[in-house]
C-alpha cells in the first residue's frame, strides 16, 4: 500500500518501462510497481547503505531477479540510457537540480524524469525551464497538512511559463481538485497572517506589504480559475 504521494508518482510511470528510483529509501515504489506488473525491472539506488539493506529485505523472492540495489550518490550508480525512467522524489528542489546537472549527457539519455521536490519547487521549475526540459504531466497531492507537487518531464522542447506557474504548475491548475484548493486556501491564509503583522509595522514596510498583497491577488485569481483550463 503506497502513500498518496508515492501512488501519484506510480501513476506517472510508463507501463512496461525500466525504472531507477534515486534515493529509494525502503524501495516501496519500485517494489509496488514490480508487484503490480507495471514495470519490467527496477534499480533502487541510495547514497546510504541502511535504506538499501531495508529495501533488499522487503523484496520477495519472486521479484529479486527484477530488482537491483546500488549504493551511490545521485545518478552515479546508473549507466547512461540504462533505464527508461528516473524517479527522484523526497528531496529539495535545489538538490534535485544538482543531481540532474552533475552529468548532462547521462541525464538527457533517459526518456523521462519524474521529480517530486519537498521544498524549492519554483527553483526546480526555473532550472528545468532554463535547461530545455518540458513538463509532460504534473499533479498535486495532499498528505495530512503537507502538499506535494509531482512533475514528469522530458528533454528537448522549450516551454513558456508564466511567473505563477513556477510556484504552481499550469497542469496542476488546469486539473484542479481538492488538494490544489486546500493548498491555495493554506497559502492565502498564511499571507493574511503576514499582512496582519506588517500592518502593525507602519509605513516602513509598505513595499513588502504591497508585494504580499500582489501575491495574494495572484493566488486568488488562480483559485477563481481552478479547473477551467485558462491558465
Amino acid at each position: 500500500m503506497l502513500t498518496p504521494r508515492l501512488e501519484a508518482i506510480a501513476e506517472m510511470v510508463e507501463p512496461g518501462a525500466t525504472l531507477a528510483d534515486i534515493g529509494t529509501d525502503h524501495g516501496y515504489l519500485p517494489l509496488a510497481l514490480l508487484n503490480r506488473g507495471v514495470i519490467q525491472s527496477a534499480i533502487a539506488a541510495d547514497v546510504n547503505e541502511k535504506p538499501l539493506e531495508s529495501a533488499k529485505r522487503n523484496t520477495p523472492d519472486n521479484l529479486k531477479e527484477k530488482m537491483q540495489f546500488r549504493l551511490g550518490n545521485g545518478l552515479e550508480p546508473i549507466g547512461a540510457g540504462e533505464v527508461d525512467q528516473i524517479v527522484i522524489a523526497g528531496m529539495g528542489g535545489e538538490l534535485i537540480s544538482e543531481i540532474l546537472s552533475a552529468d548532462w549527457q547521462k541525464t538527457r539519455s533517459f526518456a523521462s524524469l519524474i521529480l517530486q521536490p519537498m521544498v524549492k519547487v519554483a527553483h526546480l521549475r526555473q532550472f528545468l525551464k532554463e535547461n530545455g526540459f518540458y513538463i509532460e504531466d504534473e499533479t498535486m497531492v495532499q498528505e495530512g497538512s503537507k502538499f506535494y507537487q509531482i512533475i514528469k518531464v522530458k528533454h528537448g522542447q522549450e516551454q513558456k511559463l508564466q511567473p505563477i506557474h513556477m510556484e504552481i504548475g499550469a497542469g496542476i491548475i488546469e486539473k484542479g481538485g481538492p488538494a490544489l484548493e486546500a493548498f491555495l486556501s493554506f497559502r492565502i491564509s498564511r499571507i493574511d497572517r503576514i499582512l496582519s503583522q506588517l500592518d502593525r509595522c507602519g509605513s516602513e514596510k509598505q513595499e513588502e506589504r504591497e508585494a504580499w498583497k500582489w501575491k495574494r491577488e495572484e493566488l486568488l485569481e488562480v483559485k477563481r480559475n481552478v479547473g477551467k483550463g485558462n491558465h
